[in-house]
């Protein structure tokens, strides 16, 4: 089973888990990044000066595959 890395960004800065993680396919990783994603903004949404927070992935030799990220965007009127 493929092992993959997550590396955490949200309004505390970046934090990179040394945790190798089991998933069955990049895409139940990817899924799990998004929940991850969903989990993280329950605790705050993104603030300035970013407005972002993101999950990357990363497959077990380090490569990045993909990033999911949520930008608060406010739309003046």
């Amino acid at each position: 089973m493929p092992k993959f890395y997550f590396q955490l960004f949200d309004r505390d800065g970046a934090g990179t888990t040394e945790t190798a993680y089991d998933f069955e396919s990049i895409e139940a990783a990817k899924a799990e990044a998004r929940r991850v994603l969903a989990e993280m903004a329950t605790e705050g949404l993104p603030a300035a000066p970013l407005n972002m927070m993101s999950v990357e992935l990363f497959d077990e030799s380090r490569k990045p595959l993909a990033e999911i990220r949520l930008i608060l965007e406010e739309i003046a009127k």
